[in-house]
């Protein structure tokens, strides 16, 4: 089950993943209906899916909105129904989906491409599952939260360009590059990414103007801390079990979090650390 750490996220996740132009007793698309019917059964007809029943509308079943005036299915949520199964490839028939919510079951095997040819996705939540394999280059949905899975390799080139506004992949084994989801003009405003392998410089990056949400403790990124750090209004900031060295950029917000934030590095130094000899 989610981790305590990231209640803060529930009820910003709740208003990103909501619109008023959402209703459950909307009539249901035909062949969007039809594609549900067929991931349920690609889900081994779980019980949390009971409801769903061809005698009934599918903007009325647990778990599923659709826009009030088209009836298409613009959000699918299957949050901790301890399925365990692949992706079901179904999923790509839904072309009006905006929310694809399945954290928290034990879903297995490599993500499918085809999840971010989705036209309309913008919201994309699969932690907590048993994903392998690295991430597949067409993933770039504007928030993107994989952590908690099995995922190796390095991040695809093709994030370079994305247009994200919160990438969460704490908790694998992602490995190399990832100083190319920053950018000071970049949209993304919180990044997780801690507790994997990642290695790079990250003394010329430059710090999202809008980001205030920085955790990318245990890995193995190195170089000074930018001085962009200091500009910031932190809500969550740890860069600690790092190798990185120099001293910290000296402002209210990168004390206010104490030293355990920077502490295990190669020799960072200044407050709140030890003075720089």
């Amino acid at each position: 089950m989610p981790s305590t750490k990231y209640q803060y996220f529930s009820f910003f996740f709740l208003l990103l993943t909501s619109t008023p132009m959402l209703a459950s007793a909307a009539r249901c698309d035909k062949a969007d209906k039809a594609a549900l019917i067929a991931i349920k059964s690609e889900l081994n007809n779980p019980p949390g899916l009971s409801s769903w029943t061809s005698n009934t509308s599918c903007c009325t079943w647990n778990g599923i909105d659709c826009n009030a005036t088209t009836g298409r299915v613009t959000s699918l949520d299957i949050f901790a129904q301890n399925i365990s199964a692949s992706i079901p490839p179904s999923i790509a028939k839904l072309t009006a989906l905006q929310s694809l919510n399945a954290p928290y079951n034990q879903f297995y095997g490599t993500i499918p491409p085809f999840l971010g040819l989705l036209p309309e996705l913008t919201f994309l939540r699969l932690d907590g599952n048993l994903l392998t394999g690295s991430i597949p280059p067409t993933l770039t949905i504007l928030n993107l939260l994989l952590a908690g899975n099995r995922l190796t390799g390095p991040l695809p080139s093709s994030f370079a360009k994305a247009n994200f506004a919160t990438v969460i992949l704490y908790d694998n084994q992602l490995t190399g590059d990832a100083s190319f989801l920053f950018g000071r003009d970049k949209s993304l405003n919180a990044l997780y990414m801690e507790n994997n392998k990642f290695s790079f410089n990250l003394t010329n990056v430059e710090i999202p103007k809008v980001m205030d949400i920085l955790v990318i403790d245990h890995n193995e990124i190195y170089g000074s801390l930018p001085a962009e750090v200091a500009e910031r209004k932190w809500l969550q900031f740890d860069v600690s079990y790092n190798q990185l060295c120099g001293p910290i950029p000296q402002a209210r917000y990168t004390h206010h979090f104490g030293a355990k934030r920077f502490e295990h590095n190669k020799c960072l130094c200044g407050p709140p650390l030890a003075p720089c000899k």
